[in-house]
């Protein structure tokens, strides 16, 4: 037993470094002293920090966050773990790099090519969407996440629930243009917490440059889209991001419960 501390949830960009700094302690104490391999290390690491003893959602949601992030950076990245946690000094601006280059390392930045733009601009077109990931997302599923994504006008373009399909199941997906970046990380990631959306859903985005920025001149990426989600996970909601996600919870049931409307 733990006695009668808590373990408090790692919240914040501050929790996020905590835990990047806990997993390099471990790994000097166990990898590099060859008490286990990197593997082990791993998967006890990221078993020993799920839980945590706070009970409030926005806690819960942070905590969770920051859990996937590290735990897809041991998980995926081993190379750039060991460049980092081997330095002779590992502090905070050694975190910061870190996490700056995990979260580049998919895509630099990438001007749109002015025949892109011309082709998603125009908000009244109907068109495929980005948005969907592979894998395994059914048809009622996606039927479901387009009536949330024109709900809450995410994109510029209004989605067509046939056309998604189609170019799902062909795996064709096309570019859309985003109506606010930071309303569309926030539900993206809201909904890869309910686990509707992978984890990974940023570097899907990115990787395939699915997704035009709000401002028109870019495609987002990794980085884009995790720096918009750093600067805001610190914040409290406001009334339009809680408005924001109440419809998100409401079709999150729909999705679960499988009722198309």
């Amino acid at each position: 037993m733990r006695g009668f501390r808590g373990m408090p949830a790692q919240t914040g960009k501050q929790g996020l470094f905590r835990l990047v700094k806990q997993a390099q302690e471990s790994y000097t104490a166990e990898v590099l002293t060859h008490q286990k391999s990197y593997r082990r290390y791993v998967l006890d690491f990221i078993h020993s920090k799920r839980y945590h003893d706070e009970t409030d959602a926005w806690s819960k949601n942070e905590h969770w966050k920051n859990y996937r992030t590290i735990a897809d950076l041991l998980s995926d990245h081993e190379e750039l773990v060991r460049k980092y946690f081997e330095r002779a000094v590992f502090d905070e601006n050694s975190i910061s790099d870190l996490l700056n280059e995990f979260y580049t390392l998919d895509l630099p930045q990438t001007d749109v090519p002015e025949n892109i733009l011309e082709g998603t601009s125009n908000p009244q077109s109907t068109t495929s969407s980005s948005f969907i990931f592979k894998p395994s997302l059914d048809r009622a599923t996606i039927d479901l996440i387009v009536q949330l994504v024109n709900e809450v006008n995410l994109f510029k373009e209004k989605l067509n629930a046939d056309d998604v399909f189609a170019h799902y199941e062909t795996d064709t997906l096309q570019a859309v243009t985003s109506n606010n970046n930071t309303r569309l990380a926030l539900a993206f990631d809201k909904l890869a917490s309910h686990g509707i959306i992978p984890y990974h859903w940023q570097s899907f985005i990115a990787k395939r440059r699915l997704i035009i920025s709000s401002s028109g001149r870019k495609y987002l990426d990794q980085h884009d889209l995790s720096s918009t989600l750093n600067r805001i996970k610190d914040m409290q909601p406001g009334i339009s991001e809680k408005k924001l996600l109440a419809v998100i919870d409401r079709y999150v049931k729909l999705i679960k419960n499988k009722e198309v409307q």
